[in-house]
Formats: structure tokens, sequence, C-alpha cells
């Protein structure tokens, strides 16, 4: 992964754990993981795919990044995880970025809830679209 998208990832898990509706639901330390954690307690969230696409005109370079966020909740619908984690991401303050990247907007654009192959348990996943704009010298 590129430093800016490293970067948008540790500052959205900062924000995450530290909204009181995440926490409540994810706990504390916030169970958020690289990927999927068979063995955590439920309900649990980890890391899923990342789309980057690099675009920009007339001097300025925009990265427009999709990430994507499962939740994995056990006998229960994973609904109210999902928008607790999508009011986070929408309440989130601007995150710093490395130099010279800036944050140009950041809004969660897609959830959903899935079922699994064991009855019991449920897939929500929540997709955050994030574009990144670059001057160039």
């Amino acid at each position: 992964m590129s430093a800016p998208v490293e970067a948008l990832r540790a500052a959205l898990e900062a924000g995450l754990a530290a909204d009181p509706a995440v926490m409540a639901r994810l706990g504390d330390p916030l169970r958020l993981y690289e990927s999927r954690a068979r063995r955590a307690a439920y309900p649990h969230a980890s890391w899923s795919r990342v789309e980057t696409v690099e675009t920009g005109a007339d001097g300025v370079r925009l990265l427009d990044l999709r990430l994507g966020l499962d939740v994995w909740q056990r006998d229960s619908d994973p609904g109210p995880v999902l928008d607790a984690l999508a009011d986070a991401v929408i309440a989130l303050a601007t995150p710093d970025l490395p130099a010279p990247w800036r944050l140009v907007t950041l809004h969660p654009t897609y959830r959903d809830v899935f079922a699994t192959r064991d009855r019991r348990l449920r897939r929500g996943v929540l997709r955050v679209r994030a574009v990144l704009g670059r001057v160039a010298t």
C-alpha cells in the first residue's frame, strides 16, 4: 500500500477507535483487524479490498480511493454496527496525510448485509470513498 493509503487507513482507525458509538459496538480496544479474524469475539470488523485510481488535470493530481470494511456478526444483524461506522466516518475530522497530499472528500458510499454459509453468521459491508489531491510542482 502507498503512504497516502496507509496514512488514511490509520486516520480512519484512530477516528473509529475514538467514536463512542463504534466503541460500544466493537469494543475498547477496537476489534478491527487487518483481515478476517475467525477467532475474534463478535461483532468484529476487518479491512477488505482497497481500490486506487489516479486521475487529475492541469497541475493537480487526484487519488481516488475506495476502502472496504467488513463487519462480522453472529446471531444478529450487523446493520447497527455499519450505521455506527458510517456515522463515525462522516463525523471524522480532516485527517493528517503525508505531504503533499490533502483530503478532498471522505464519505461512505455503500453498505449492505449478506448471509454466509454459516446460517448464524452475517457479513456487513461498508465502502468508503476518499479523494486525495496533490498539487503538482
